[in-house]
């Protein structure tokens, strides 16, 4: 590659940030965990539900970025101007981000202890895992906060893309195969997986708020007097970013479902249990060579590594961000405070709950905390709707009619599954 190129490919890269962000919270449970397990158990009969998920929720994501470059504050001001009592959805969303914040870190941080346990190998699945992973995730936000959390995900993001495709490349199933992304299919015993992955693939809608704090973060010009033809160049530049992140995140997901389906499905292992990185790991030591063991588990663990990193960071900005909106005096002085008292606060309880349940299936705690993520979809999906399309005052960043009708389907369609899924997980449909 010439100077010219290789400076025009690092500029292009150093441009990225939000959208690799949300690509690193994508790229980990819903992908390393549930979508081999929906290929070891039903093949390539969900490889719909991969492409259905990223469509309809494409928009819930998208609008993240566009509302902040557009408007050069976050999503979560948008909220405090939601008509009715003032502050209702802030409020709503305050007490979702607590118990998600707890739930979700306790999931994500169980996967990549589960993962660093199989590779390490010396001992069972226990809670120096995960003071491990907690711990030194911690020391990179004291250490560095978003700069360290933007640069570690672009290496972990590189390492995991080229892991898969070498992977796949030699797995790559008959194209006729190819089929099943546009013929729905529910097989039976999938409505627990179908849960799973509508609730946080490719990840809970409420990450949309994070990208947008992201984007403030990554262009703080946003928040001063920055030209209407600035906005807009950062505006295109975002959106580009986040496609970026989303694209690879559809493409792992969907590389992952291939790879169980080829090599899984039909065979004794499963995707469970603490040890379910040793079944996705055979793919590549049965097929390819020993040596990819270490391949995969570095990729396996750089995702769930890099989705503690964002999880941990983007509900503590939301939580910081929410109260000193509805507590205009907490802004200057405590805001940061905020911040690291909820960084605190949910490590220590996601420590807690995995000490405790330490014999609980992580794969299990994930599937019920993305039911969670599920319930509460609709509610920002619609609320991400409004904002773009009443606040935003210039016609020029506001999303066109194609783009309303799809985000309006998508709404009707999360709302539709979250109370299917409901029914089904109550045993109030069979």
């Amino acid at each position: 590659m010439s100077k010219p190129n290789v400076k025009i490919a690092v500029s292009f890269f150093g441009r990225l940030g939000p959208g690799l962000l949300l690509a690193a919270t994508s790229i980990g449970a819903s992908h390393l965990v549930m979508s081999p397990q929906a290929g070891c158990l039903f093949g390539f009969q969900l490889l719909w539900l991969v492409l259905f998920t990223h469509l309809f929720k494409y928009h819930a994501f998208e609008f993240g970025p566009r509302y902040a470059a557009a408007t050069g504050e976050s999503l979560i001001a948008g909220y405090a101007r939601m008509p009715g009592p003032k502050g209702w959805a802030l409020w709503i969303l305050l007490f979702v981000t607590v118990a998600q914040g707890i739930g979700v870190l306790a999931g994500v941080v169980a996967i990549a202890a589960a993962v660093l346990s199989t590779f390490i190998g010396h001992e069972p699945f226990t809670g120096f895992y995960v003071i491990l992973v907690i711990g030194t995730v911690l020391l990179f936000l004291v250490l560095g906060g978003y700069n360290w959390l933007d640069f570690l995900n672009k290496i972990m993001m590189t390492v995991l893309f080229l892991a898969t495709i070498v992977v796949f490349v030699p797995a790559f199933p008959d194209p006729a195969e190819f089929k099943y992304f546009v013929i729905p299919s529910v097989p039976a015993g999938s409505i627990a997986v179908i849960t799973g992955i509508l609730g946080w693939m490719p990840t809970g809608i409420d990450v949309s708020i994070w990208h947008s704090l992201w984007t403030l973060e990554k262009h703080r010009e946003l928040t001063s007097d920055v030209t209407l033809e600035g906005r807009w160049k950062i505006f295109r530049l975002s959106l580009m970013d986040m496609r970026a992140g989303y694209i690879l995140s559809f493409i792992v997901a969907s590389v992952f479902l291939m790879l169980a389906a080829v090599y899984l499905h039909g065979t004794p292992d499963k995707i469970d249990g603490a040890e379910f990185a040793r079944s996705l790991a055979k793919i590549y030591t049965n097929n390819i060579g020993y040596w990819m063991y270490f391949v995969f588990m570095v990729a396996a663990f750089t995702a769930m590594y890099s989705t503690v990193y964002t999880v941990m960071d983007g509900f503590s900005r939301s939580f910081a961000e929410m109260a000193s909106t509805l507590f205009p005096k907490l802004r200057a002085k405590w805001r940061m405070k905020l911040y690291w008292i909820f960084v605190i606060f949910t490590s220590a309880f996601a420590i807690l709950i995995l000490l405790v349940f330490k014999g609980k299936n992580p794969v299990t705690l994930v599937l019920d905390v993305a039911f969670l993520s599920l319930c509460f979809a609709p509610l920002y999906y619609g609320l991400n709707y409004y904002c773009v399309t009443r606040l935003i005052k210039e016609e020029k960043f506001r999303p066109g009619t194609t783009a309303r009708l799809v985000a309006l389907a998508g709404i009707v369609i999360v709302l539709f599954a979250t109370f299917v899924c409901a029914a089904y997980k109550f045993d109030l449909l069979k």
